[in-house]
């Protein structure tokens, strides 16, 4: 996989994929969130006036991973117990499914994992004192979202990577191969674009990176290491979940539980703890 490429290069390859704005919504919210005297009645306020996104934010709200104890039947109750930082996540969650939608293509499986790995990153990062749930969240959440912007470029996409993967192919070198670019980069570009955190945009673009946990990784610090290696963990415990073979796990997870100092016994019991979440155990 190219780790890097030059700027012109990247303008060549990248000509022609649309990179889904931010939406007026969530880039109000930011806004607001960041203001001194930001607070819980004025982003539920602004939230409720969007009808997009009410139905969608209750929904997610009270579904089992985010492990309410109670129905919300509003935004300002949900905020009220989950916090503002927390219900920023869940409006990240929904703007991202809403401009990925496609037209004709259903991504509810894809989602679906996005939005586990998104909570299990969100659970396993309180394990870890110097590290940030809410950027936990938004990592595991984005670190694939470049697949869609590539499928709904390429009508052939599925198709390739499917037949690539079953030669044991790397995703990130089928789509460099075939398409010039790969996820990582487009994902990347669109957080970006999104005034995401720069640690988690760091993450996305270099989270299949082989050489990121090693010497020759100079692209990322410890801190967004943590990160690409909370994304190896949840997706782990979420493709178990979900019963499908983790293949990234088997090419990082030595590296991951490296980094953490974690040994193989200590991550088999946070798996099992994650895996008892995600069953309302």
């Amino acid at each position: 996989m190219n780790t890097e490429l030059s700027l012109s290069a990247t303008e060549q390859t990248l000509n022609g994929i649309f990179i889904p704005p931010c939406p007026a919504t969530l880039t109000e919210l930011m806004r607001e969130i960041k203001h001194p005297e930001a607070n819980l009645e004025k982003i539920a306020d602004l939230i409720s006036r969007d009808a997009g996104m009410l139905a969608p934010l209750l929904k997610l709200a009270n579904s089992p991973f985010v492990g309410l104890r109670t129905k919300v039947s509003s935004v300002f109750h949900a905020a009220s117990i989950l916090g503002l930082k927390n219900i920023m996540n869940l409006v990240h969650n929904i703007a991202l499914r809403q401009s990925l939608g496609g037209e004709g293509q259903s991504f509810d499986k894809f989602w679906e994992r996005s939005s586990i790995a998104a909570s299990v990153a969100e659970r396993m990062a309180a394990r870890f004192p110097t590290m940030s749930r809410e950027e936990a969240y938004l990592a595991a959440l984005f670190h694939d979202c470049g697949i869609p912007v590539l499928m709904q470029k390429f009508p052939d996409y599925r198709k390739i990577v499917m037949a690539e993967g079953a030669k044991g192919i790397p995703l990130c070198q089928t789509e460099d191969s075939h398409f010039s670019t790969n996820h990582a980069v487009v994902g990347s570009m669109l957080t970006r674009s999104w005034a995401l955190p720069a640690r988690v945009c760091s993450a996305i673009r270099f989270h299949h990176d082989a050489t990121i946990f090693g010497s020759t990784g100079v692209h990322a610090g410890d801190d967004v290491r943590d990160l690409i290696g909370l994304i190896h963990m949840a997706e782990c415990v979420t493709d178990e979940h979900l019963h499908v073979r983790d293949k990234e796990w088997d090419r990082h997870g030595g590296d991951v539980l490296a980094h953490f100092e974690l040994s193989e016994q200590e991550f088999s019991e946070l798996r099992s703890d994650m895996l008892a979440f995600l069953n309302g155990e």
